[in-house]
Parts: C-alpha cells; structure tokens; sequence
C-alpha cells in the first residue's frame, strides 16, 4: 500500500501520540527493562509495542525481494 501525504500525516499524529503515552507511563510508574524485553501478556508494554510496531510496519513496510 502507497500511503498518502495526508495518511502518512495521520499515522505520525498516532505515533507521538502514543509515545506521549508511554512516556507519561513511565514518568508514573518508571521503565522496568525485564517487562519491556518480555512484556506480560496484556500489559501496557505489550501493547505500546504491538501498536507502535503496526504504526511502523504501515509507515515503512518491510522489504521485499522479487526472485
């Protein structure tokens, strides 16, 4: 999928909305390095991450090669 100017504008405004987020998060509850390497199942940092990295595989889709 192409993304568009306005598109692409809309998933920024999403992604630093979300890293406010997680940077209000840990300001309240402090970064734990163990939960961030292996998020518990349904915890903030397990979905920051899915989130952000749905947000950065739409932004930048991973490449692909043509044989």
């Amino acid at each position: 999928m192409i993304a568009t100017s306005k598109h692409f504008n809309e998933l920024s405004a999403k992604r630093i909305i979300l890293q406010n987020t997680f940077k209000d998060h840990t300001k309240v509850n402090g970064f734990s390095y163990k939960d961030w390497i292996n998020p518990p199942a349904g915890s903030f940092y397990e979905k920051y991450k899915k989130e952000l990295d749905e947000i950065n595989n739409e932004m930048a889709p991973p490449l692909t090669y043509q044989s």
